[in-house]
């Protein structure tokens, strides 16, 4: 059975311009550059678009989301392809718990506070999600992206490293 999307290409919206800037989480991409660009009080719909990802979309009054444009992000590929690689890191998260769960905690090589260069994001782990190809001192390791944070703060990379790490606890 096919279900056809209403048509919304007939409808007006009113200009972004007449109230205040309102800025929220893009469901898509996760990044916090989702904005509305126009409402409908009649049908009582809201448009919003996402200056980060290129969504497109209405939310009716009832919570229910009609994409225009735009689809669920492959965050493996988008990071591999987006962050500039290498850059530096800092260990935040060791999920320490599990160097006890696992009986290594002598030997698991991370601690908080830890500096590493992180080389690349080559495969996901069903468990941890996206795996970091990492270097502290002259040995390679792998790492849960999500247990590093960028040192950079006014980098690309630590915007969507942060972007990724709000979908991963939020929403996989």
């Amino acid at each position: 059975m096919n279900h056809k999307l209403p048509d919304y290409s007939d409808l007006d919206f009113d200009d972004p311009d007449d109230y205040a800037p309102d800025t929220q989480i893009c469901p898509f991409c996760w990044s916090e550059s989702d904005e509305r660009v126009g409402y409908n009080e009649r049908e009582d719909l809201l448009k919003r678009a996402c200056s980060s990802c290129g969504a497109f979309y209405i939310e009716d009054g009832k919570g229910k989301t009609i994409i225009i444009r735009g689809e669920k992000r492959d965050w493996t590929a988008f990071l591999s392809q987006n962050l500039g690689f290498p850059f530096e890191a800092v260990v935040e998260d060791v999920e320490g718990s599990d160097a006890e769960l696992f009986g290594y905690e002598n030997t698991y090589p991370f601690r908080c506070g830890d500096m590493v260069k992180v080389l690349d994001t080559n495969f996901v782990d069903d468990l941890c999600g996206v795996i970091a190809g990492v270097r502290k001192g002259r040995k390679k390791y792998a790492i849960p992206l999500c247990d590093l944070s960028v040192i950079d703060n006014s980098s690309l990379n630590h915007k969507l490293v942060d972007d990724y790490k709000a979908w991963f606890f939020n929403c996989r």
